[in-house]
């Protein structure tokens, strides 16, 4: 008997958090900073500007997309704030693209940093990455770390920045679909490059998936390739994931 094609959803979808995490934080800490800077935004409003700060992001029309679909809403930012660094802790939970939530609903603590020749510094280091599909929450994320290298091109355009990824997360999935289920989920991305013009997936860098528990388990590389399809390539897995080595899975950012 042949063996059957396995179903990438479970292997790709951790990496699809993280990353799904990592590029609308880098977007609205760039378009905060900004904001809070006091230079003007199509995007931002500055609601407190001392103390406890709070930025409104309204996307829409005028607003540069995070992953170019069709989002609405608004995504509040609060935190504290100085030109030289910030704390800010985001909420997408008001946010759909293209009709459809995000697969990321709420980003706890992260410092923003400037740095040299134009470029911010995104550091997100907590243990509260909320996810949901649709309305409910499914999954609680542990021990999460990455970094974003923003750089703004010089400019307040969100959607000229090129955003390098590395880190990585364990995921402890206590749920799904009303199960009562334990699954460990380890992630590691090596440089992940969202260039200007495509955020449907990263134009070059590594990351490698593992996962272990009660659905089973299995480890797949991944290689990000130029193309902006929306796919990335699988460069190397192991049972029951070696059967996708060559092919391109789909990578996708919002709730089914």
């Amino acid at each position: 008997m042949a063996c059957a094609r396995p179903d990438p959803t479970e292997i790709v979808r951790p990496l699809e958090t993280t990353l799904g995490a990592a590029v609308p934080a880098a977007y609205l800490a760039a378009v905060s900073m900004a904001a809070l800077d006091g230079r003007a935004s199509p995007c931002a409003s500055v609601v407190t500007a001392s103390g406890t700060v709070r930025v409104d992001v309204s996307l829409g029309p005028g607003c540069p997309p995070m992953f170019g679909a069709d989002e609405r809403g608004t995504v509040v930012v609060t935190g504290t704030w100085t030109p030289q660094l910030a704390t800010f802790v985001m909420d997408f939970t008001q946010v759909t693209s293209g009709g459809r939530p995000m697969l990321v609903v709420g980003l706890a603590s992260m410092t923003v940093a400037p740095s040299a020749n134009g470029h911010l510094v995104v550091a997100y280091g907590e243990e509260d990455i909320r996810v949901g599909t649709g309305t409910a929450t499914s999954a609680g994320l542990k021990q999460v770390a990455w970094v974003v290298d923003v750089d703004t091109a010089g400019t307040d355009d969100p959607s000229d920045d090129t955003l390098s990824i590395s880190g990585g997360d364990q995921v402890l999935l206590a749920a799904l679909d009303s199960k009562a289920e334990v699954d460990v989920t380890q992630v590691a991305v090596g440089n992940a490059v969202f260039g200007p013009g495509c955020r449907r997936n990263p134009s070059s860098g590594v990351a490698a998936v593992q996962r272990a528990g009660t659905r089973g388990g299995g480890w797949v590389l991944f290689w990000f390739h130029p193309a902006c399809d929306g796919t990335t390539d699988v460069a190397a897995a192991v049972a029951p994931y070696e059967l996708l080595i060559s092919d391109a899975v789909p990578l996708g950012f919002l709730a089914p």
